[in-house]
């Protein structure tokens, strides 16, 4: 606080009092009266009342300007905080987005090399079961119908190689995403038998003209349909495909039994959904209700943009399934 102006306010107060004794002192004022003497005591306690008030005010200026001068440190250093967090986010959306890179790639890897080594291997399995089988045929039809149950046992293998080889590396998808979509679906109703109904707006796969985003479109599809045949128990499945002011938006709707609220963090697959997501700078919202069907809305922006990225609790479960795989 500065003491200057109550030091002033005291030293008036204390030379107007020595001068009025002094001018009593020499004569040059009457004998005081009881009146004056209570006008004078009446000032003094105005002078030192205003003295009390202005010493207040001073107080009270110097409180201002502190809490001001800290409110500014504040302001300061969460203005800092918040552009780390948002450099934190971009850089986060950036490796997320390497990390579809890196999985796509090996996932491509993989069916590639599943394809060259154990397809081949299983191929010439069969290729030698049959030349058995034709030969033990003329001399024992029980070794024929041994191989044969052999064969029918490979022929299942190399079935279910293929389904593996397909989900890693769709071949649909390099034809574009409508007909990925519409040889997953219908693969999806042949396998689990629950009907489904697809639309797509006429530009819908048009706009969507980058690999990166087709490939995360249907990876997403991919994740929804296998929740619906795992813990949905629904008879019949909705997907919606619109492009609508720049962004692409996907609907997902089932008729199964839903969810129980704060449900949709349990397991992996939704926080997968929602890391993917994010990374696009997009939307993601999950509509459910027990009895009431299940219902995923995306919307991703078709222009890159740098994004916010998932939030903490979504990224920790992403880790959990990382280190659980």
């Amino acid at each position: 606080m500065n003491p200057v102006p109550r030091r002033l306010a005291a030293t008036a107060l204390a030379l107007a009092a020595l001068a009025a004794s002094a001018a009593a002192a020499s004569g040059a004022w009457p004998a005081m009266q009881p009146a004056v003497l209570v006008a004078g005591l009446w000032l003094t306690l105005v002078g030192w009342g205003f003295r009390a008030a202005l010493a207040h005010h001073l107080r009270f200026r110097d409180r201002l300007a502190y809490c001001e001068a800290q409110l500014a440190t504040e302001r300061d250093a969460r203005t800092q905080a918040e552009r780390s967090l948002a450099d934190t986010h971009a850089s986060l959306c950036r490796l997320i987005g390497q990390q579809e890179q890196v999985r796509e790639c090996e996932r491509k890897r993989i069916a590639r090399d599943i394809h060259d080594d154990l397809g081949q291997h299983l191929l010439a399995l069969k290729i030698e079961l049959s030349v058995i089988q034709a030969r033990a045929g003329l001399t024992d039809p029980r070794i024929q119908q041994k191989v044969g149950s052999l064969l029918a046992n490979l022929d299942l293998s190399i079935a279910s190689l293929r389904t593996i080889i397909n989900d890693l590396r769709p071949p649909a998808l390099a034809q574009g995403l409508q007909s990925a979509i519409q040889a997953h679906m219908a693969e999806f109703s042949r396998v689990s038998g629950i009907r489904h109904h697809f639309d797509a707006s006429g530009d819908a796969f048009g706009a969507a003209a980058d690999p990166a985003l087709e490939a995360m479109l249907f990876r997403i599809m991919q994740e929804a349909l296998a929740n619906v045949v795992r813990h949905a128990q629904a008879s019949e499945v909705k997907v919606a495909l619109e492009h609508q002011g720049g962004r692409l938006n996907l609907k997902i709707q089932d008729d199964g039994v839903g969810m129980p609220a704060g449900d949709d963090h349990r397991g992996c697959g939704l926080p997968g959904i929602a890391d993917r997501v994010a990374a696009a700078n997009g939307t993601f919202v999950i509509d459910s209700a027990p009895g009431k069907g299940t219902t995923l809305s995306l919307s991703v922006p078709l222009a890159p943009a740098a994004a916010p990225v998932a939030s903490t609790e979504t990224l920790l479960k992403i880790n959990n399934c990382v280190k659980s795989s």
